[in-house]
């Protein structure tokens, strides 16, 4: 067994599109995989739990991006602490006024069909991200009221009001060649999409597998295998048994118990805090939780303690804030179970409460939903439950169409507060669950100070109002990521923000 908590070098790299060929499980640049020893190329096998939804970044949900940032880079990478570096493809940023950014753009690097990958470029990107419909992002440069590249390496960003945050943005968002993706649109890009990356299009076989083979022009450290096969599988015993067989190099999304099952049988398995932490959110706009009263009663009878110990035998880290983004952090003030008191709030009401989930999205979700369901029973709660495929229920909760307690996990995709403050805590947020103006101010306040660090003790303000006062967030526990290695494999990167450097793997 190998035990580490690893944190991400650089988000996972990326490379262009070539064709549209279809191609089998071992046909990455038309070769099979060599297991033999043999002189062949090297192809390392990944093995996800469940199939990409799109390989489009400007509208992908980011848990896509283990496939995407093959070829695709960020525009800013980030270094071991989490933070904006100068070493991808945006090497400098200053901020010229309290509203005004500019930023250096690496000279010479050009997208695999040819695209100059220029300050156009970024400019077109970073409009994308704020104009598309369906952009996750969107909301997050809702401030930007100016894009402009002035010269071949230099673009200018512009926002309404100060916001220190604009670098750690682009440290998830994805460089796209402004013509190609023009020309193709989001579902033509994502079927053979073109980047800067380490890696390029090597065709994939629908519904099978998906498959990247080594850049030759890549700008930066070239791969030391020669790409990478994408295949997925839903059921966490299958993912075991796959990596036992030796099918596969790498197999990720293990459950406890099929972790142990693969320490038990001699494979290295390992283990990674993430940044990704399972959240209850309480609809304080809907019954039954627009009643404050219930919403404390709820939050206290959630006792995320025993959802780890007694779900994930310890493999994940029970933590109690909703701001806290980088692992190991902690709030100033949490909500400490207490069941007696939770009782005594719901009185004889038996309230009834709608738990919705996304099934099968994140490791023993199910039986998460269901130890808080049976939580909020014990004290007087009436339960039901809607389980929904992940796609059904973002839409939904955008839609203001979930009442009662969604639970689902807030991915910091940069390591800043405010990434969640933006998203879930604001009026106009993703969730747009506990509206208040108080929290719509704090976050205005904290975004015009000149960085995070000083933001600090607004954040923790915010936290403690949304968690500890309003009741409107539950966070359950952090997610321990397993994954597991055959024989021989080496060098595979998985960082906490949920991301994946293959260049180093070998076998």
């Amino acid at each position: 067994m190998i035990m580490k908590i690893l944190r991400s070098r650089r988000p996972l790299v990326a490379a262009a599109a070539i064709t549209v060929a279809s191609v089998g499980l071992t046909a990455c640049g038309g070769t099979e995989p060599d297991d033999t020893g043999s002189s062949g190329p090297t192809i390392i096998r990944a093995l996800l739990a469940a199939q990409p939804a799109t390989l489009d970044p400007i509208v992908g949900a980011r848990s896509a991006q283990v496939v995407w940032a093959t070829m695709l880079e960020p525009l800013i990478d980030i270094d071991e602490d989490l933070a904006p570096t100068d070493t991808g493809l945006i090497t400098n940023w200053t901020r010229t006024d309290a509203t005004t950014w500019t930023f250096t753009v690496r000279p010479d690097i050009t997208f695999s069909n040819g695209e100059a990958a220029d300050a156009a470029a970024v400019a077109n990107t970073i409009t994308l991200t704020r104009d598309t419909e369906g952009s996750p992002l969107k909301s997050y440069f809702g401030n930007v009221t100016s894009i402009e590249a002035t010269d071949d390496a230099t673009v200018v960003v512009t926002t309404g009001t100060p916001q220190y945050n604009i670098p750690d943005l682009l440290t998830t968002v994805y460089l796209v060649p402004p013509a190609y993706y023009q020309e193709q649109g989001s579902e033509g890009f994502a079927a053979a999409p073109v980047g800067t990356g380490p890696y390029v299009w090597a065709g994939a076989n629908a519904g099978r597998d998906i498959s990247v083979t080594k850049n030759p022009d890549y700008w930066g450290d070239e791969p030391t295998n020669d790409g990478v096969t994408f295949t997925w599988a839903n059921e966490a015993a299958q993912r075991l048994a796959l990596i036992q067989s030796g099918t596969v190099d790498v197999s990720f999304d293990l459950p406890p118990a099929q972790a142990q099952a693969a320490e038990a049988a001699g494979v290295d398995v390992v283990r990674t805090e993430t940044a990704i932490k399972i959240i209850a959110f309480l609809d304080s706009t809907k019954a039954p939780f627009d009643d404050p009263q219930l919403r404390e009663a709820a939050a206290l009878a959630i006792d995320r303690d025993a959802i780890v110990s007694g779900i994930f035998d310890g493999q994940a880290a029970a933590d109690a804030g909703l701001l806290n983004v980088r692992p190991g952090q902690q709030p100033q003030d949490s909500v400490t179970a207490d069941p007696a008191e939770a009782a005594r709030l719901v009185g004889d009401a038996a309230p009834a409460v709608q738990i919705t989930y996304p099934a099968a999205q994140y490791t023993n979700i199910e039986e998460v939903a269901q130890a808080v369901g049976g939580s909020l029973e014990q004290v007087g709660f009436t339960v039901s439950y809607e389980p929904l495929d992940y796609g059904t229920l973002v839409q939904r909760i955008i839609g203001r169409q979930v009442p009662g307690v969604a639970i689902f996990a807030g991915v910091p995709n940069v390591a800043v507060p405010d990434y969640f403050v933006s998203g879930f805590m604001k009026t106009a947020s993703l969730t747009g669950n506990c509206p208040d103006p108080q929290i719509d101010q704090l976050a205005q306040q904290a975004l015009e100070q000149d960085s995070a660090e000083q933001a600090a003790p607004i954040y923790e303000q915010l936290n403690t109002i949304g968690v500890v006062e309003k009741h409107c967030y539950v966070p359950l526990y952090r997610q321990i990521f397993n994954y597991a290695t055959g024989p021989g494999v080496t060098g595979v990167d998985f960082g906490p923000l949920n991301t994946v450097d293959f260049t180093k793997t070998t076998r």
